[in-house]
C-alpha cells in the first residue's frame, strides 16, 4: 500500500498529466484558453478512475466472497469524508493524495472508536455527513470561495 501511495503521489505531483489534472480541476476554462486539451485530460482521468474502481471492486469481492452492485454503498460517504478531512476542496482545484491518505487514517481511527462505542451504521453515517458539512463550511468561511 505504501508503494501505491508513493507512486500515486509522485504521479500526480511530478508528471505532466498529474499537473494537468490539478489545473483542469482548478479552472478548466483557463486551461482550455491556455491550449490544454481539457477533454483529453478528463477522458484520461475518468479512464484511470474507472480502472482503479474496477480493481477495487474485484479486490473487495474477493475479500467478501460475494458479488453485488450495492455491496459497497456504505463506503461512499466515508470516502468523501476522508477526502475532505485530508484537505481536498469539494469546490475543486485544491488537495492532494497524501492529504487524502492522512484523512483516511484519521477517519479509520474515528470509525474504530465508534465501533468500540457500539454505535450503529446510521449514527456513523450521520457523523461522517456532519464532518463533511462542517469542513466545507469552514473552507468556505476561510477562503471565501462559493459554489458556482
Amino acid at each position: 500500500m505504501g508503494a501505491a501511495v508513493g507512486a500515486a503521489d509522485l504521479g500526480l505531483g511530478r508528471t505532466g498529466l498529474g499537473r494537468l489534472i490539478y489545473a483542469v480541476g482548478d479552472n478548466p476554462i483557463a486551461c482550455r484558453l491556455g491550449g490544454v486539451r481539457v477533454w483529453a485530460v478528463l477522458i484520461a482521468t475518468y479512464a484511470m478512475a474507472g480502472m482503479l474502481a474496477a480493481l477495487g471492486g474485484l479486490l473487495f469481492s474477493g475479500i467478501s466472497s460475494s458479488l453485488g452492485p450495492d455491496q459497497t454503498n456504505g463506503y461512499l460517504l466515508p470516502a468523501i469524508a476522508a477526502t475532505v478531512i485530508g484537505g481536498t476542496s469539494i469546490m475543486g482545484g485544491i488537495g492532494g493524495y497524501a492529504g487524502t491518505i492522512m484523512g483516511t487514517l484519521i477517519l479509520t481511527t474515528l470509525n474504530r472508536l465508534l465501533l468500540t462505542l457500539d454505535t450503529n451504521e446510521g449514527v456513523r453515517q450521520i457523523i461522517y455527513g456532519l464532518i463533511v458539512l462542517a469542513l466545507a463550511w469552514v473552507y468556505v468561511r476561510i477562503s471565501g470561495q462559493r459554489a458556482e
